[in-house]
Order: C-alpha cells, then sequence, then structure tokens
C-alpha cells in the first residue's frame, strides 16, 4: 500500500477494514462513506470524494463501505441512511453525519482535518500574466 495514498478504497470485508484502520493509525484521519450501489445520492458525491483523495492525499485515508455487502459493518456502526459518513482517527469516530451534502463533506473533513495542503499550487501562475492562479474549489 503507497503512503501517499490518491484515491478512495473499497472496503471489501471487516478484515481488511480493520487493517486500514490499523495502517492509518495516528497519524492519518480517516473517512468513511457508508453506501449501496442502489442509492443515488452515493453516486453522486463519488466525484467530490475522488477529488477529496487527491487533495488531502497523506493526509487524509477515504474508504467506501457497501451496506449491502459489509452488514456487520453497518450493523456496528449502527447505519439506517445512506450516505452515512464517519471521521476516525487512531480507531475513534470522531463523528458520524447523513448526507450528500458535498459543502457538508469539505466543511467537516476541514474541521477535523485542517484545508487541503496549498503550497502545491502556490507556484503555478496563470498563463501570460505572471499573477498566482486561484486555487481551485472543491
Amino acid at each position: 500500500m503507497a503512503a501517499q495514498q490518491k484515491k478512495v478504497i473499497v472496503i471489501e470485508s471487516k478484515s481488511s477494514y480493520d487493517k486500514m484502520l490499523a495502517d492509518a493509525g495516528a497519524h492519518k484521519h480517516v473517512l468513511v462513506e457508508f453506501f449501496a450501489t442502489w442509492c443515488g445520492p452515493c453516486a453522486m458525491i463519488g466525484p467530490r470524494l475522488d477529488q477529496l483523495a487527491a487533495d488531502y492525499s497523506g493526509k487524509l485515508l477515504i474508504l467506501k463501505i457497501d451496506v449491502d455487502v459489509n452488514e456487520d459493518l453497518a450493523i456496528q456502526y449502527e447505519i439506517s441512511s445512506m450516505p452515512t459518513f464517519l471521521i476516525i482517527k487512531n480507531r475513534v469516530t470522531l463523528i458520524q453525519f447523513v448526507g450528500s451534502s458535498p459543502e457538508k463533506i469539505v466543511s467537516t473533513v476541514e474541521k477535523f482535518v485542517g484545508k487541503p495542503e496549498e503550497g502545491k499550487n502556490e507556484a503555478k501562475t496563470t498563463e501570460g500574466s505572471g499573477a498566482p492562479a486561484p486555487l481551485a474549489k472543491l
């Protein structure tokens, strides 16, 4: 597993989930999305999670758990609506919330993890003007 994960990881089993949490340890936050393949809002939020995974590479691990495949995890976290999100650090759930609002997801991640590193965007300039390029919104 690469240290700089830049994609969302779909969890296949409780044991793989436990391993991912153990690997994240106290050094990295974990954003977990409980979803279902038949859930429209879950599908719509997917591209935003991919963007978050890239923006927070090295600081945040993003996992997706299909409630129909991993019923044991859904029961463990008392999931009754999808999508449900958790932010976990060092195996402790810091927050659990329901809904597919990209703004809520981003603001909650920023609250617990901070803003994505802006240093990687500072060197970019707007073509031809010499002015710094505006930072992209999530």
